[in-house]
């Protein structure tokens, strides 16, 4: 189930209309490459540490790749490519590469199969409200606060106040 919390803001194309409610993802947690690894070897026959490896190869090669100009497309996940700015110049002659290529960038494109078999199914959970840099976890617990000025000290379910973090 994606997880998310609801936050305030003014859209910054429609900076002139009043802030409105937009939903945030929230990330349950940070899955290490082994981590990674152990959950995708979880039913086969080939390690977690075979499966790191061969990925570990891929990532150590991809660096290289991308310095030679090529984009590396990393199975049906997408297409990794280099992006970056520079300075202008007035004449071809004036560019200095070395000194006026700026803000290098790894773009990550992720194919078409790979976002709509995210997207299949996906069901979604509200995990809380964000106002003014406080996380209530529920919309009831936000109500309360709302109605009464106290921040939440429970769980936000109860009759009693609920708890924010």
């Amino acid at each position: 189930m994606a997880l998310f919390k609801l936050m305030k803001r003014v859209n910054p194309q429609k900076r002139n209309e009043p802030a409105k409610w937009y939903a945030i993802p929230k990330i349950v947690a940070r899955m290490t490459t082994r981590a990674v690894c152990k959950y995708v070897t979880r039913n086969t026959t080939v390690s977690p540490t075979e499966a790191e490896a061969t990925l570990n190869l891929v990532l150590d090669a991809v660096p290289q790749l991308l310095k030679d100009g090529n984009s590396a497309q990393i199975g049906n996940l997408g297409w990794l490519r280099l992006s970056f700015s520079s300075e202008g110049v007035s004449a071809p002659r004036e560019f200095d590469a070395a000194s006026m290529v700026k803000n290098i960038r790894i773009v990550f494109t992720p194919s078409k199969e790979f976002v709509e078999e995210v997207a299949q199914g996906i069901a979604y959970e509200n995990a809380g409200i964000v106002e003014e840099g406080f996380t209530f976890p529920t919309l009831k617990a936000y109500d309360e606060y709302k109605t009464t000025g106290r921040l939440p000290v429970g769980n936000g379910d109860e009759e009693e106040t609920g708890a924010g973090a």
